[in-house]
């Protein structure tokens, strides 16, 4: 039953992503922004919109059994694929929140910092978020992904973007097609600023349980957020039980 609970909710998720109910991304202006994902190359970028608010990320993550999230690629992904330069692609997942104390959300490369950015300086991060978002949605134009070149100001390449927002968070938010599995996957957190003053934000890494939140691009180009024990995992798992079975039925016998 944990695992239906929280099965059930992110096949939710996925079908209202499939409707295109809601093709804009949420900037945050108003508070509880939208995921999106992006990546890009020197020459063009994708943006999609998730369809997932901060607020129902978090129901998800705190509902019983693993969080496991997926996303699998649309047309508009494959054909800006087909054309990418794979060896520099980078891609990243953000969701900005700016009503009261901010929020935002990012990918991140390990190991998460110890020194944490200014309140202020997270505050202009998400503003420079929301206006990259402003000029997506328009390209959108009703649609929940877009494709465009790098001269288009929806590029996600862009200085003010990529994968530090302007330089103003610490750290590079963006991976590779390195990162093609939950092990080698990028971490996902959320940073906390205060509404007001220059105090430091705080760098929260999103956990299950005691499981990472790790994101991934799959060889199928599916874009996974999620805590789930690897394949090989599992099967050491039940390599060990059938091992523990194996010994008990041999004390079995002698007894």
């Amino acid at each position: 039953m944990k695992f239906s609970l929280k099965t059930l909710a992110a096949a939710a998720v996925m079908a209202v992503a499939a409707t295109g109910a809601n093709a804009a991304i949420d900037n945050g202006a108003g508070g509880n922004g939208e995921l999106f994902f992006n990546i890009w190359d020197a020459n063009g970028s994708y943006t999609r919109s998730l369809e997932t608010t901060i607020d129902s990320f978090q129901s998800q993550l705190g509902a019983a059994g693993n969080l496991n999230l997926s996303w699998s690629a649309d047309a508009t992904f494959t054909s800006f694929l087909a054309t990418a330069d794979t060896a520099t692609l980078k891609w990243n997942v953000v969701a900005l929140d700016s009503m009261g104390a901010r929020r935002l959300l990012t990918t991140y490369t390990a190991p998460e910092k110890t020194v944490t950015k200014q309140n202020d300086v997270i505050r202009s991060a998400i503003l420079d978020g929301q206006l990259f978002v402003g000029k997506v949605n328009t390209a959108l134009a009703g649609a929940d992904s877009v494709a465009v070149t790098s001269a288009s100001t929806a590029f996600a390449g862009q200085v003010t973007f990529r994968e530090n927002l302007r330089g103003q968070i610490d750290f590079s938010n963006a991976g590779g097609v390195a990162n093609n599995s939950f092990a080698t996957g990028l971490g996902f957190m959320r940073i906390d600023a205060a509404a007001t003053g220059i105090a430091k934000s705080v760098y929260n890494e999103y956990l299950d349980g005691s499981s990472a939140v790790n994101a991934w691009v799959d060889s199928t180009n599916t874009l996974h957020i999620a805590a789930v024990p690897e394949p090989e995992s599992y099967a050491m798992l039940l390599a060990g039980l059938g091992m523990i079975g194996f010994m008990a039925r041999r004390r079995n016998k002698r007894a």
